[in-house]
């Protein structure tokens, strides 16, 4: 039997599952940003320049991190079960 597909297949899978695990531990990072500022900021919404909320910088940060690692993921998976 040949096991060169699954081989492919396990480390395609390899890649898409440490891209998650890294996309997780920076989201995390900056849940526990966004939280310690919050903490230090005091009752009132934290604002950059008394207008923008601090949290849409956050989740807009959040999103470009599921993107570039969503992508770039997938991008390493294919090139991987493609070798």
């Amino acid at each position: 039997m040949d096991w060169e597909p699954v081989e492919k297949a396990l480390t395609a899978a390899t890649f898409l599952i440490l891209h998650a695990l890294l996309a997780a531990v920076f989201i995390l990072c900056m849940f526990g940003l966004e939280w310690l500022i919050k903490g230090l900021w005091g009752s009132a919404e934290p604002r950059f320049f008394g207008v923008i909320p601090v949290r849409w910088r956050f989740h807009a940060i959040d999103l470009g991190v599921l993107l570039v690692f969503g992508c770039r993921g997938i991008e390493a998976a294919n090139k991987a079960f493609e070798e």
